[in-house]
């Protein structure tokens, strides 16, 4: 057989076994009933919001040890993938101009350069993000790490949906590892996450 065939035989393959997972996350983004709880994570130039499935948003999730918890993560300038969330979830993400400001209050001001240019700059030329959830106060890609990091561009069509476990006590920390900008370094939520 020759490597053509073999090869289109394996992505055939491939394409079968990703379709027969397809229906385990539920047509809509967050539905189905085997979870716990349900968070809806949208990453921003330079932080994360989280809201609830009402459309609330969330400044700390807590749960349950051994809870199942389902993030459905996006890339706020991804305008398919946000057209694909609930309409709760749409009506409650916060304008670029709120974003940049909830910024310009928890980041440190650059000593060379101006907040916005450098913000419009990260826009342009570093659109895309990611999201890992790791223990708060351990190195990135740590031990115990509750979600590897997913990536979020900004031509993604979809949201991204991940169920994890909540197998350890302790504090998690939401956390971009995909390099954006200046505001990179402060693109976390630390203790977002909290298990007892």
């Amino acid at each position: 057989m020759s490597p053509t065939v073999q090869r289109r035989k394996f992505l055939a393959a491939l394409g079968a076994s990703v379709a027969s997972l397809s229906g385990c996350v539920g047509n809509l983004p967050g539905g189905g009933d085997d979870v716990d709880r349900t968070i809806y994570v949208g990453a921003y130039h330079w932080g994360f919001v989280i809201f609830d499935k009402s459309g609330e948003e969330q400044e700390r999730v807590s749960l349950q040890r051994n809870d199942v918890l389902r993030v459905v993560s996006f890339n706020t300038g991804a305008s398919q993938a946000v057209q694909s969330l609930p309409a709760s979830i749409r009506d409650a993400l916060p304008d670029h101009e709120a974003l940049e400001e909830r910024n310009e209050e928890r980041i440190p001001p650059p000593t060379d350069g101006d907040f916005h240019e450098l913000l419009e700059e990260a826009n342009e030329q570093y659109p895309d993000h990611s999201l890992a959830i790791i223990p708060s106060g351990q190195v990135h890609m740590g031990g115990g790490m509750m979600m590897h990091p997913v990536a979020l561009p900004q031509n993604a069509t979809r949201p991204v949906v991940r169920q994890v476990g909540a197998t350890r006590r302790g504090d998690y920390t939401l956390s971009c590892l995909t390099y954006c900008g200046y505001g990179h370094p402060y693109m976390e939520i630390d203790g977002g996450i909290i298990v007892t």
